[in-house]
């Protein structure tokens, strides 16, 4: 009667004749607007710091360091939590040797310079790029004094992410908009 392949080659004609389906396109939608999905800069929360302070000290405690030493460059960290992490490199530093201690305490300033991740304000179309507010506080240890985060030159200069209202804030409305809110560091 037919053959497997006379069989095959019907199903293909009659899939080929026929009009192709239109379906529509389902968008992520949330209260009723459509959600755009913007690529994360996963590389930006893992600094090359880190892997250089893994292996800066023998034994763990520079391991558990730059275990630790993540957390607090994530958007949602108050804003002093990067320069504690580096006064605690610095004060682990401590225990070794000078020639470790050096290296560590490089790697602490280096780390305290880090970009610190801000999440994009989605309440403005297109999502506005945001930097991250400075801390106010100074630090413990004198090595880390005139040191702050950097910011990405794509974000908005005039805007910022306040981490402990989860909201934008406006250059100069806030002192932590600026570096040791404005004035010259000693």
């Amino acid at each position: 009667m037919f053959s497997k392949s006379n069989v095959i080659f019907f199903a293909l004609s009659l899939f080929a004749a026929t009009q192709p389906a239109i379906a529509r396109e389902r968008w992520l939608e949330r209260d009723g607007r459509a959600v755009f999905l913007h690529p994360r800069r996963f590389g930006q929360e893992h600094p090359p710091v880190i892997d250089k302070l893994s292996a800066a000290c023998p034994g763990q405690v520079c391991g558990n360091l730059a275990g630790q030493a993540i957390t607090p460059l994530l958007a949602a960290q108050p804003e002093c939590s990067q320069q504690d992490m580096a006064d605690a490199i610095i004060d682990a530093s401590k225990q070794f040797d000078a020639t470790t201690q050096a290296t560590m305490i490089a790697l602490a300033q280096e780390y305290r310079q880090a970009e610190k991740n801000t999440p994009p304000d989605f309440t403005t179309n297109p999502p506005a790029n945001r930097n991250s507010v400075f801390c106010q506080k100074a630090p413990k240890n004198s090595e880390l004094n005139a040191l702050v985060q950097a910011q990405d030159p794509a974000n908005d200069p005039d805007l910022f992410f306040d981490p402990a209202t989860k909201a934008t804030v406006k250059k100069g409305t806030q002192a932590n908009t600026a570096p040791f809110g404005g004035v010259a560091a000693s």
